[in-house]
């Protein structure tokens, strides 16, 4: 059927190619039931009856022409029969023809030369018709096979692409399995862990053992067809084939055959062909499950991102607000010790709140990928000293060690960034500690590279949390409550910034050890002078 803009319509298309199947459904049934001895037995009553006849019009008609009954009789059995039955059939012909109608009759011997030359032509030429024929409808049969497979394919892509849902799709490929072989189908598909459902999905028609189950997941893990006309665990009741995709095999199908049917290798190949085309309709629906659930991250990551850094942004004026009440309240009050330890605590959880908060933005802009180091020269015992200012009292009751090198070179770096990334880790340092237990920072410079330590004598990492310990938002099985986990998170992407890298281990004694590696260039002092 044309449509009006000249495509074909896909529906009249789709009834004519079922139809098809179904015609080469019926026509191909004598050839797979009949047998060889059948045909054998069918070819022997055909010669009889030809035979028969000739006997009954050769009076009329000569002996000569008896022999073009019989090269017909040939060219009918060969559009029917196979070869091994149309080739005797010519060769009994041949010698039919000879013995009961060529002079003198029943004898093999021939008189005349030229009937001689007839009966040879005869033989090779019933013969030939025979071997053309047989070939003619094997040729028929393998174009009709192909035809089959085609239009099952056809319909069964249209029908997955067509449907509604995945489960409207997968319940489609059921019936067209079904109607085509006349065998029941399952379909075991891959579960999110990569690992084959126990249970059929609803659109099967077939409920499977445990058994039949085992030899499924077989053919899952090996990505080979197994059970039933396989040679593996040929015993099963069920053909079971792996849903093959491009990349991966998302299930299996599962056919049972009715009782006493058997599939030829023609029928294999299509199922096998039905399975991969099933596997890649399931591997495109996982794709775009996996796009959708991509974009939904990316649109929450970005609405989580812009959420903080606006609430982030609009906190810091009431807090600045707050911290300069604060300090002139302090100045106010005067001596009155109750007093100013209460300002003194709420300058302090001021300047932690506003710690949060410079984390948060930290956090969104190395989440955004927009920090741009802005390097410059810093002397590394400045940049030390900066951090331990930085961090003030925050640290608490811990004692702070300098081990640096007075010789150390200029390096070449952001110094803020560095600032923050050893505040961080003096303020970890210090709440993993006990009080009066000494915090050590060392810094050096070895083959142009900045290599800043911080050691401490707390309790150490557990083993558990070192792969994540730089993880946004972690907070380790024994980290002291408070915070936001978001400390060493910043210090890795600040270091990552400059094309560094920090790790961080446990000491052999007590306590843990963080360091930081970057890559810098340095300037000697004797260089310094002579450009100056």
């Amino acid at each position: 059927m044309i449509l009006g803009n000249g495509l074909l319509n896909p529906d009249a298309l789709l009834a004519k190619l079922r139809e098809q199947v179904e015609r080469d459904r019926v026509t191909e049934k004598p050839a797979r039931i009949h047998m060889p001895n059948n045909e054998f037995v069918l070819a022997a009553i055909s010669v009889a009856l030809v035979t028969a006849v000739s006997f009954l019009v050769e009076p009329f008609t000569g002996y000569l022409s008896i022999a073009l009954l019989y090269l017909l009789l040939v060219v009918a059995v060969g559009l029917k029969l196979q070869r091994g039955p149309v080739l005797t059939v010519a060769a009994a012909s041949a010698l039919l023809w000879n013995v009961l109608f060529i002079p003198p009759r029943f004898t093999i011997y021939i008189e005349k030369f030229e009937d001689a030359m007839m009966f040879a032509t005869f033989f090779v030429v019933a013969l030939a018709m025979g071997h053309l024929t047989s070939r003619l409808r094997r040729s028929e049969i393998a174009e009709r096979q192909r035809e089959r497979r085609t239009a099952a394919l056809y319909e069964l892509a249209h029908q997955a692409a067509f449907a509604t849902d995945l489960s409207t799709g997968l319940q489609a490929a059921v019936s067209l399995i079904e109607s085509i072989f006349g065998a029941r189908a399952a379909l075991l598909l891959r579960l999110k862990d990569h690992t084959l459902a126990n249970v059929p999905h609803p659109a099967s028609s077939l409920a499977l053992s445990e058994k039949e189950k085992g030899v499924a997941a077989g053919a899952f893990s090996r990505r080979m067809p197994a059970g039933k006309f396989t040679d593996t665990l040929p015993e099963s009741e069920a053909l079971h084939v792996p849903l093959q995709g491009r990349t991966a095999v998302m299930g299996v199908l599962s056919i049972f055959p009715p009782t006493g049917r058997s599939f030829d290798l023609a029928e294999r190949d299509l199922l096998e062909a039905f399975a991969v085309l099933i596997g890649l309709v399931l591997e495109k629906d996982h794709i775009i499950e996996a796009f959708k659930h991509a974009e939904i991250l990316e649109a929450s990551e970005h609405l989580r991102r812009a959420l903080l850094e606006s609430v982030s942004h609009e906190l810091k004026t009431p807090l600045a607000a707050v911290q300069a009440g604060a300090d002139a309240l302090a100045n106010q009050i005067g001596d009155d010790e109750i007093k100013q330890a209460t300002i003194r605590e709420i300058q302090l959880a001021v300047r932690r709140l506003h710690r949060v908060i410079n984390n948060l933005l930290d956090m969104t802009r190395i989440e955004s990928g927009v920090i741009q180091t802005k390097l410059d020269w810093c002397d590394v015992g400045e940049l030390i000293q900066a951090a331990i200012d930085l961090a003030g009292e925050s640290v608490g009751e811990n004692p702070i060690v300098m081990e640096t090198d007075p010789s150390l070179p200029m390096v070449r770096v952001d110094q803020a960034l560095l600032e923050q990334c050893l505040c961080n880790l003096l303020l970890n340092s210090a709440s993993n500690s006990q009080p009066g237990t000494r915090i050590t920072i060392r810094g050096q410079v070895t083959e142009d590279r900045l290599i800043l330590s911080v050691l401490d004598e707390g309790r150490g990492i557990p083993k558990a949390d070192l792969p994540h310990i730089f993880e946004m938002f972690y907070r380790g099985s024994e980290a002291p409550r408070g915070g936001t986990g978001l400390g060493l998170a910043i210090v890795d992407g600040f270091v990552r910034a400059h094309g560094g890298s920090a790790r961080a281990a446990n000491r052999d004694g007590r306590g843990a050890e963080f360091v930081m590696t970057i890559p810098v260039e340095t300037l000697r002092s004797d260089m310094m002078e002579s450009l100056t």
